[in-house]
């Protein structure tokens, strides 16, 4: 019994294993880091597959594009800036492990043999999809249940109850996660044959999905991943169809009607704490040029920056029943100012060189209307938060970035010719 169970075991194939990784990173997506790091842990396990299987053939360096060796600057950056800064990050270690985010998508977009059986098998699609909607779905419950009792049923002590803030409360990472859900959804809601070619799982739950993300993502209050979902919206539109510009129009006109009505914080532009932070990030960029403060290290520099310059405080916190000033301590609130204030001028500059060519790269695919709205929240939503390097933000940003690759390789002929056209 044990031997056939074994036998099995050794018969499954390393594309069976990375779609197994595939369906944790998306559960991921709204269950958290417990997820993801299971889904590193199996997406490792199916790059060492592969490269047993098949050696060296099983790297494919030519047609790697531009956006991913960018990107391997970054890592390579990145990881100079921690032993450069060694001295002066806190747990450099710890640092160094956040790098795996990036290889391990560095690793598959090197091995695209893995993508095989996601290809192929509409029953493998399936359950992707379900893994990104079911969570979906409870994140949001358990959010609204919190939002509407004034108690979240799994945490707490969360910072803001009256924002609906997903399954763990965390508000930001909750937000500037489902903009990119709400897009998607929305775009699949306009071209309801995508959705058949991709899955089997029934119209109506992208309906259901889409009215229940969007309720929860406007009751976020969450302005920058508000804002990333308007740019997404209009891009597509302007992509697809003008009859669509007029309904985001209207669409946009009426919500912000409402919002306005509620006095609802997207109509509250000041943000002391985000200007605090860029002007911060901006001189601790000029201090050290070179290689930054570290990778991830900013956060940790910032209130003694802060000191330095001479900055008023920035924070009211409550203390003793007294309410009183202190420093913020925390990101830069913007991806590509703590790109260059963490890893200098060449880390800066990469990420610049990946957000450049990974749009310019969905924009020639034969499915760009739903690339490039996606790519275009994240470019804008990065301006107001460190979504790029906020754990789970970033793994549903390297999955887009993932899924993106995979079709420009299925588009380009760079797998077997003879496979059928993509999304079949």
């Amino acid at each position: 019994m044990s031997g056939s169970i074994f036998q099995r075991f050794r018969s499954v194939s390393a594309a069976a294993v990375f779609a197994a990784a595939l369906f944790l990173l998306l559960l991921g997506l709204f269950f958290g880091n417990a997820c993801i790091a299971a889904g590193h842990v199996v997406a490792i396990a199916a790059l060492v597959m592969i490269y047993r299987e098949k050696g060296k053939d099983a790297l494919i360096w030519k047609g790697l594009r531009p956006s991913a060796k960018w990107l391997m600057l970054f890592v390579t950056v990145a990881a100079v800036s921690i032993f450069v800064n060694w001295q002066i990050i806190p747990e450099p270690f710890d640092h160094l492990k956040k790098l795996r985010y990036f290889l391990i998508f560095l690793g598959f977009l090197l091995m695209p043999s893995l993508f095989e059986q996601v290809y192929h098998r509409i029953d493998k699609r399936n359950w992707l999809v379900l893994a990104w909607v079911i969570p979906l779905a409870l994140a949001v419950i358990l959010g609204f249940v919190g939002f509407w009792t004034g108690s979240h049923p799994i945490r707490k002590n969360v910072i803001d109850i009256e924002r609906v803030s997903g399954l763990y409360g965390q508000v930001m990472t909750f937000a500037y996660t489902l903009q990119f859900s709400v897009i998607a959804l929305a775009s699949f809601l306009v071209s309801p044959t995508i959705w058949k070619r991709i899955s089997r799982v029934p119209f109506f739950v992208v309906v259901v999905a889409l009215l229940v993300a969007g309720a929860a993502l406007y009751f976020s209050y969450t302005r920058g991943a508000m804002l990333g979902v308007v740019v997404g919206f209009t891009v597509f539109a302007m992509m697809k169809s003008r009859w669509l510009i007029l309904l985001v129009v209207l669409v946009g006109m009426a919500g912000g009607a409402y919002a306005y009505k509620e006095r609802a914080r997207y109509f509250k532009f000041e943000s002391s704490i985000r200007l605090s932070q860029w002007k911060t990030a901006s001189l601790g960029f000029l201090e050290r040029p070179v290689f930054g403060f570290g990778f991830h290290n900013f956060e940790h520099h910032c209130v003694e920056l802060k000191k330095k310059y001479g900055f008023e405080k920035d924070k009211k916190e409550r203390i003793n029943k007294k309410r009183v000033w202190s420093y913020f301590e925390g990101h830069a609130h913007n991806n590509f100012l703590e790109a260059f204030v963490s890893t200098g001028f060449l880390g800066g500059i990469a990420l610049l060189g990946f957000c450049y060519c990974w749009i310019r790269e969905a924009w020639k695919s034969g499915y760009a209307v739903y690339f490039v709205p996606l790519i275009s929240a994240f470019l804008v939503s990065g301006f107001f938060e460190n979504t790029f390097f906020d754990s789970e933000v970033l793994n549903c940003i390297l999955l887009i970035y993932l899924f993106t690759q995979m079709v420009l390789d299925w588009e380009k002929g760079r797998l077997d010719e003879a496979s059928p056209k993509p999304l079949s």
